[in-house]
């Protein structure tokens, strides 16, 4: 029996504003065990994060290793990553002054009728000095240079800005997330790709025992033939048995292709150029036993997945927060300083410094029942997405029990599929020793070797599907991606 525990998203009551002045209560519904119920049998290392190293296959482990760092898939989710931490520097800049320096140059010219009679004009014309108060027309110039220095601020005394800054914060740790989700699939689907491949070459190993033996025998039938101790259809027999393994072979070829082909492309080589080394290990016989030490609440700190619904959860909060900040008075500073310089046609000019100084308020008063719309409205995609979150937490659930059942079952069954192997072994090598004697027939000879060739078929599958079950249990426990800072 478990205890139950109430899980808090790891958020419980989250304060979002910069005053402290909102809060939103948040609060997962589900009862959290302490432990598994199917893990009764787990007797493996505790690491998740690099799990592929519990497996000691170096080509695994490089192949993984260079996928991680070479894969488009990663790329791209780091870059869209790139993309959410810029619009998070973005909201919060929004937070603090605005500032800038302005600069101002205007050239100005005037020109209007004289207003003296023509007698009066004629006599300042005569002396040089006065000479331009003689002209039918009077003109003037002025030049004015001004620079000036302008901040605004919003006082965020309710927390409207910071609970935008915290949305578009938590909007990247989403992001975050899915790098880390897109590492530990790609990781997965690499792992399944190489176990497919290696299985493959070890049924086409068996596949060319087989064919050998099968050709031996129909050389006995043949030559059993010709001495009169069997009929031809004996014969047809042993070439029919061989023409099917033939093709099976072939088949074979095409499935392992088709692997290493998928492993370049999610390690990011071209696939023409790529061929799968070998390895030293006997990965299908040598598996790693289901890992230990696995809680609940482990879980809840580790899938990516459940940590995306938590900041998905955490940004709804913040913007019901900054929802409900827009029911509130907003306060305003300005700051205007300027300077300047006049100048009239040449003349030292004036020049001086003015400055203001502005502080306002805005107070919601009718809006049509749109700051409310918008509040029930975040209101209830905050519940959605704490609805969400609980759906993730009880499906991850499910899936870890489920893969540890898998992979005690598969284990179980990889054990006993290796007896069957050894005793149909024996069965056929005894069948071949007594057709080469006469003492059985062909048919029975064949149909003991057949059996033999089933039973290795079902023990690969066995071994690859207690594999790939061992894979999806760490997948399941969201091991395969390590927490790392990128630069932007």
């Amino acid at each position: 029996m478990f205890r139950p525990q109430k899980t808090a998203l790891a958020l419980a009551v989250c304060v979002l504003t910069a005053c402290q002045s909102t809060q939103i209560p948040l609060k997962s519904e589900i009862d959290l065990p302490e432990g598994y119920g199917q893990n009764q049998a787990a007797r493996g290392s505790a690491e998740t994060a690099r799990w592929w190293q519990n497996w000691h296959d170096p080509v695994l482990g490089r192949l993984i290793e260079q996928g991680l760092a070479q894969s488009y898939d990663i790329r791209i989710a780091r870059s869209r990553l790139n993309e959410a931490r810029a619009q998070a520097r973005l909201a919060a800049a929004d937070t603090g002054i605005n500032s800038g320096i302005s600069a101002e140059s205007r050239l100005g010219h005037s020109e209007i009728s004289n207003p003296l009679n023509n007698d009066l004009r004629s006599r300042l014309s005569e002396n040089e000095k006065t000479a331009a108060l003689g002209r039918s027309t009077l003109s003037g110039s002025q030049n004015l240079l001004a620079t000036g220095i302008q901040a605004s601020w919003e006082l965020d005394i309710f927390g409207r800005k910071r609970s935008d800054a915290d949305a578009a914060n938590y909007a990247a740790l989403g992001q975050q997330e899915a790098l880390y989700g897109a590492q530990l699939l790609l990781s997965g689907e690499i792992a399944a790709n190489y176990l497919n491949a290696r299985a493959v070459q070890v049924r086409q190993q068996t596949a060319a025992a087989n064919i050998a033996v099968l050709q031996k025998m129909l050389q006995y039938a043949e030559g059993r033939f010709r001495a009169g101790h069997v009929d031809a259809h004996a014969v047809k027999q042993a070439q029919s048995a061989l023409a099917a393994a033939q093709a099976a072979q072939s088949t074979l070829d095409a499935e392992y292709g088709a692997y290493v082909r998928n492993i370049a492309v999610l390690t990011g080589q071209v696939p023409q150029h790529f061929r799968l080394p070998d390895s030293p290990a006997d990965i299908l016989s040598a598996q790693p036993a289901a890992p230990s030490g696995q809680t609940p609440q482990g879980l809840i700190e580790r899938r990516p997945d459940l940590r995306a619904r938590a900041a998905e959860v955490r940004a709804y909060a913040a913007k019901l927060a900054g929802a409900k900040a827009d029911l509130l008075p907003r306060f305003t500073i300005q700051f205007l300083g300027q300077g300047g310089r006049i100048e009239l046609e040449g003349d030292h000019g004036l020049h001086g410094w003015n400055s203001l100084l502005k502080i306002g308020i805005s107070i919601p008063l009718f809006t049509n029942g749109r700051i409310k719309a918008n509040i029930d409205a975040a209101d209830a995609r905050l519940k959605t997405a704490l609805l969400n979150y609980d759906r993730t937490l009880l499906t991850a659930l499910g899936e870890v029990d489920s893969a540890y059942q898998s992979q005690t079952a598969l284990t179980r069954q990889s054990k006993l599929l290796q007896q069957s192997l050894q005793q149909a072994q024996s069965r056929a090598d005894g069948a071949q020793k007594l057709f080469r004697y006469g003492s059985l027939t062909l048919d029975e000879a064949l149909r003991a070797r057949l059996d033999e060739q089933e039973a290795r078929e079902r023990l690969i599958r066995s071994q690859l599907a207690r594999a790939q079950a061992t894979v999806n249990l760490y997948k399941a426990l969201g091991g395969g991606w390590e927490e790392t800072v990128h630069a932007d």
